[in-house]
């Protein structure tokens, strides 16, 4: 397990659960694994405090589960997870994009911030930088579901891509899969820029795609069961 320690310029449980969230959806925290405050403290640098306020927020929020007395461990996404979280953000975002696409006037402040993000993307994707890529694609859609002006669309979607953590992606990211799966964020947000909304809608659904059959293969290498999952869960936040 690495995780970047952390510095005291903010909250340290909101720091503690950003870094330990970001490990989890790295693949960095494993499902066969049992870990304690302990030891996420020693990895962060900071005390046991915090990082148990933050483990217990990410309990909360369905990505780990507590054992008592012993620690926690990481909630077993299956291939049938991936598929609702794939199907749900079909749903959500592709006629978010069709309406960004043709919204007049156009969201100009928020295209330029996703423009402004592309170029630090493009670099982790090429450089098969896992949590810089991460964080930056997470922001990029994001952003982009902002110009539809509804702010629970994008808190929603956010939690949607939380769930969807494999320990394969560290083998993702060293074949290359990253850049593959980078390669549609431009043309889909020219076709934003340009007003193109059938494009945009169409880019968005093969994005879509693209990321669920990569994570299924993710999913195969990394011996995630198919339906039922391995160990006891909350339901999706």
């Amino acid at each position: 397990m690495v995780i970047a320690p952390i510095s005291p310029a903010q909250s340290l449980a909101t720091q503690a659960y950003e870094h330990i969230k970001a490990a989890i959806i790295a693949g960095e925290i494993r499902p066969d694994h049992l870990y304690s405050v302990q030891q996420f403290a020693q990895q962060l640098g900071v005390s046991r405090t915090p990082v148990r306020e933050a483990l217990l927020a990410l309990a909360r929020d369905g990505l780990l589960y507590m054992d008592r007395n012993r620690g926690f461990h990481l909630v077993t996404i299956t291939q049938r997870d991936l598929d609702e979280v794939i199907d749900l953000r079909l749903l959500l975002e592709v006629p978010a994009m069709r309406q960004v696409a043709g919204m007049t006037p156009p969201p100009t402040s928020v295209l330029q911030r996703a423009r402004d993000i592309y170029p630090k993307l493009d670099a982790a994707a090429h450089s098969s930088d896992l949590l810089e890529f991460l964080s930056l694609d997470r922001t990029f859609h994001l952003t982009l579901l902002e110009g539809a002006g509804n702010r629970r669309l994008v808190s929603l979607v956010g939690d949607l891509r939380d769930h969807m953590h494999l320990p394969g992606l560290r083998e993702m990211a060293a074949h290359g899969q990253l850049y593959r799966a980078h390669q549609d964020h431009l043309a889909l947000l020219e076709a934003l820029e340009s007003g193109d909304a059938d494009a945009a809608a169409r880019i968005m659904t093969a994005h879509l795609e693209r990321t669920r059959k990569e994570w299924h293969q993710s999913a195969d290498s990394s011996d995630v069961p198919e339906r039922e999952q391995a160990t006891p869960s909350p339901p999706l936040s």
